[in-house]
């Protein structure tokens, strides 16, 4: 199934927002979005030459129509596919990129144009920081999780077996077009992931927002259009207001890391087999039950975010089929990640829904592992029968 955005998107709404980072930028977010790249494009100038960035599978869906209204338009065009997973998202694949890049005569008068999801806007914007110095790029993500999370701020890398986005760069991209459109296409697995990411924005920075997914929840995994373009817009808010004010991650775009503490250690864990919004909603119930056990949270609030979260089909217990999932090794997974200092785990906790809560050195929190340990113990999931 190909979705395919309408051709005269000026007759649909589309909301504007600005990330007022050292080199500001917008999102152009709503139905048929990335009709307007093209246009946007030609009136930028952004570069003389420009490599679309995709995997195998968004080629097949979404980069023909994207690629041809580019070439209509009389810009110049390389794709470059690579297999898509994350699997992929490798310093290997990074390098077969930019040999495809320099094999096409690619120079510094090329822009990338990174379509596709989170694995694709990470690793296209980490080659974009890179070659040739650094070259400007765009981000048209397909999936959920990337419109509300990987394609906006700058954060670009690729995994390591040690842990997730271990290498990369901060590189603001040049304009970001969130196409709701291509949700159409989407797995129901890969919406709910999406919807992790926006659960996180709600609970770290709005209780408004917080509310509204409890009450529309079942409006959201049945695609309403409204709902869904509304929450992915004011998540990609939160995201531009807390950028805009640390660029990089001085300390409040730590808030951002809610639950990924955990949530990346036990997408480390299970071989990356695990989707990244399952695992960080795992993150989530585990880092809420912690800031309530050292009473930071209340009670009813840890309740509140775990059931919205089950609520919407995701997971909030540790899976029983990954025999080598203990919390013991979740947390020295965690030791191994980019928030560990000094051989401690930093955790962001929230103090109330919609509000986090701050430190004495910031708002990371270093905490001892046993704690932590206790309370995975607790999250563990029962065997199935064989």
């Amino acid at each position: 199934m190909v979705a395919t955005p309408r051709p005269d998107s000026s007759a649909f709404p589309i909301a504007t927002i600005e990330v007022r980072t050292a080199t500001s930028y917008r999102l152009h977010v709503g139905p048929g979005a990335a009709v307007r790249l093209t246009p946007w494009l030609e009136q930028e100038h952004l570069a003389a030459r420009y490599a679309l960035v995709t995997d195998t599978r968004v080629a097949e869906l979404h980069a023909r129509p994207v690629a041809g209204r580019m070439i209509d338009a009389g810009l110049a065009v390389t794709t470059v596919m690579f297999p898509a997973g994350e699997a992929s998202k490798t310093r290997a694949t990074k390098e077969t990129i930019e040999d495809a890049l320099l094999d096409a005569g690619c120079g510094r008068d090329t822009a990338i144009v990174a379509l596709g999801g989170g694995v694709t806007t990470d690793m296209a914007g980490f080659v974009a920081a890179t070659y040739q110095r650094g070259i400007p790029y765009v981000q048209v993500p397909t999936t959920l999780l990337a419109m509300v999370d990987a394609s906006v701020g700058g954060k670009t890398a690729v995994d390591h077996p040690r842990g997730k986005n271990l290498i990369g760069a901060f590189h603001q991209p040049s304009a970001v077009f969130i196409d709701t459109d291509f949700l159409a296409t989407l797995p129901d697995r890969e919406l709910r992931c999406g919807l992790a990411e926006v659960v996180k924005a709600a609970v770290v920075r709005d209780a408004g927002l917080f509310l509204s997914l409890q009450a529309g929840a079942a409006g959201l995994l049945a695609r309403e259009a409204a709902p869904l373009a509304g929450a992915i817009a004011r998540a990609c808010e939160i995201k531009a207001e807390v950028v805009a004010a640390d660029e990089k991650e001085g300390d409040l775009r730590k808030i951002l890391n809610l639950g990924h503490t955990i949530g990346h250690a036990i997408e480390a864990l299970s071989g990356y087999a695990m989707p990244h919004g399952e695992a960080v909603s795992i993150g989530m119930v585990a880092e809420t039950r912690l800031a309530a056990r050292l009473g930071v949270l209340a009670q009813t609030d840890a309740a509140a975010i775990e059931a919205l979260l089950a609520s919407l089909g995701l997971p909030v217990r540790l899976p029983a089929d990954h025999a080598g999932m203990t919390p013991w090794a979740i947390l020295e997974a965690a030791r191994r990640d980019k928030k560990s200092r000094e051989g401690r785990i930093a955790y962001v906790l929230p103090s109330r829904i919609g509000e986090m809560s701050r430190g004495p050195a910031g708002y990371g929190i270093p905490l001892e592992d046993v704690l932590a340990a206790e309370i995975l113990t607790g999250m563990q999931e029962s065997a199935p029968p064989k």
